[in-house]
């Protein structure tokens, strides 16, 4: 089911500027136990995108009546909001009389193998790098084409997540994840100030590693000291975290940092609530 500005709809305007120019944000929440799973922290980082956009700042109270519509009678699920500039404006400047158009849908669960958890995942290496822009690096905006064609690189099932790199060959995020690497029982993680998701769970994990005494520093992180790192795991607010257990020629048998920080986030995860 989908709603478009609160009514039941599968249909948007073709003058619409999500669809035209990718002009809009989106976000995507977990339903567990039939509620949306860190709800405040997707809603916030909505707000500050279309503070940066020039968007019209979403009703939060309207919104979740919308979610809770949606969700009525499922345990499990995902809910995607995005919101668009709507309609207005032949080329790239919109008209002034834009009006924020938002479409609220509800999707099944997809089904993630246990083993991703117990023995990691595969990673690919993508040709496909994630461009610099200062202005919108940290936001979910709609224009995702980079992540398109890095996920159209692979077709083995044997791969569950691809590694992104910038143009300077530095190591920036998964196609749908944040990356953690722990060197020498230290935790990085990349620096996103010019490219790449802020994730939900990316500051959930950090604020977690401080807790058991590991705190993640964001640094550049190189191919080299990538692949020369003693673990690797991904983080997203839907799958939360992977171990990753092969990437290339590189195999990462020791997840026992990984493992603390899985168990600590399982723990305290009701805390972000």
């Amino acid at each position: 089911m989908i709603l478009i500005d609160g009514k039941s709809e599968n249909t948007i305007p073709a003058d619409d500027r999500g669809l035209a120019y990718g002009d809009g944000l989106f976000e995507t929440i977990k339903i567990q136990n039939g509620r949306p799973i860190l709800w405040q922290s997707h809603i916030d980082r909505l707000v500050k995108g279309c503070r940066v956009l020039g968007l019209q700042e979403p009703d939060g109270r309207k919104l979740f009546e919308e979610c809770t519509q949606l969700t009525a009678g499922s345990e499990k699920g995902i809910i995607k909001i995005m919101l668009t500039r709507g309609s207005g404006g032949r080329g790239y400047k919109p008209d002034d009389t834009c009006v924020t158009r938002r479409i609220v849908s509800f999707h099944r669960w997809p089904e993630i193998p246990e083993e991703y958890y117990t023995h990691g995942i595969n990673l690919y290496k993508c040709t496909t790098p994630v461009t610099d822009n200062r202005l919108l690096a940290g936001l979910k905006t709609l224009c995702r084409l980079e992540q398109v064609m890095a996920q159209r690189e692979w077709a083995e099932p044997d791969y569950a997540e691809g590694l992104m790199l910038d143009n300077n060959g530095l190591v920036i995020e998964g196609t749908r994840s944040n990356i953690f690497v722990f060197i020498d029982s230290k935790l990085y993680t990349p620096v996103l100030a010019k490219s790449g998701i802020r994730g939900i769970m990316r500051d959930i994990v950090m604020d977690i590693a401080d807790g058991l005494g590991m705190p993640a520093q964001e640094s550049d992180i190189s191919h080299t000291m990538f692949i020369e790192a003693d673990e690797v795991f991904v983080c997203n607010s839907i799958f939360m975290v992977f171990p990753v257990a092969k990437y290339l020629d590189k195999q990462f048998d020791s997840f026992v940092q990984t493992r603390m920080i899985m168990n600590s986030l399982e723990s305290n995860i009701s805390r972000y609530e």
